[in-house]
């Protein structure tokens, strides 16, 4: 055999060839990476929209599932109202980091073949915790102390949260909302309509309106 035949890679041509290499190799795993982000961003992006779908369905839920039945608390006083909202809760004491948006009972509480000592009715509460959108729900109607309650984050990290309750119309002035119930101006037992607005990091600002007491 030959000297030509016999010869190997040179040094330059080694190092040219691993620089090649480490190109292609950095080069595809960004591509990989970006593959990867991306895929978590859209999980993210579902889960939010999944969560809003979620929030709309359950809140338009129990609101539509509105009863006229007042609630006793744990010292066996009446609530003022069977709905009540905002303002209208400031007899309940405050709870550092909660803010409690309104309270009311629902119907549709299933209990299949009333296994459960309860009624299909389900005393509701809406809060909010930090700066998550919660909905609670205890047991039994009447809040008896050490009762236990239910809560479900509906919205994470919103900002701005603030809930109206609607008293009627008012020529030239459009819909009119108060922000506590009952209200001076309001009229029977529950507002015709709530409107909730808020703002998210991903969605901004978003405001909904539902009605009360249409479940029927």
């Amino acid at each position: 055999m030959t000297r030509a035949s016999q010869r190997g890679l040179t040094l330059p041509e080694l190092l040219i060839a691993l620089l090649v290499f480490a190109m292609i190799s950095g080069a595809a795993v960004y591509a990989l990476r970006l593959s990867i982000e991306g895929r978590e961003q859209l999980e993210e992006a579902d889960r939010d929209i999944r969560d809003l779908q979620i929030m709309r369905l359950v809140l338009k839920q129990d609101l539509a599932g509105f009863v006229d039945r007042r609630v006793r608390d744990e010292f066996g006083n009446a609530y003022p109202a069977s709905f009540l909202g905002g303002d209208g809760l400031t007899f309940r004491p405050p709870v550092e980091g909660e803010r409690l948006l309104m309270a009311f009972v629902r119907r549709g509480w299933a209990n299949p073949d009333d296994a459960a000592p309860r009624s299909t009715l389900q005393a509701i509460e809406y809060l909010l915790v930090g700066d998550n959108f919660v909905r609670r729900a205890r047991p039994y109607l009447d809040d008896a102390r050490g009762q236990p309650r239910t809560d479900r984050v509906l919205v994470r990290n919103v900002s701005g949260l603030k809930i109206d309750f609607f008293t009627g119309q008012e020529t030239g002035a459009g819909l009119v909302y108060s922000a506590l119930w009952p209200a001076p101006q309001g009229r029977g037992e529950a507002p015709e309509a709530v409107r909730l607005s808020f703002s998210t990091p991903r969605f901004g600002a978003l405001e909904q309106i539902f009605w009360v007491g249409k479940g029927e």
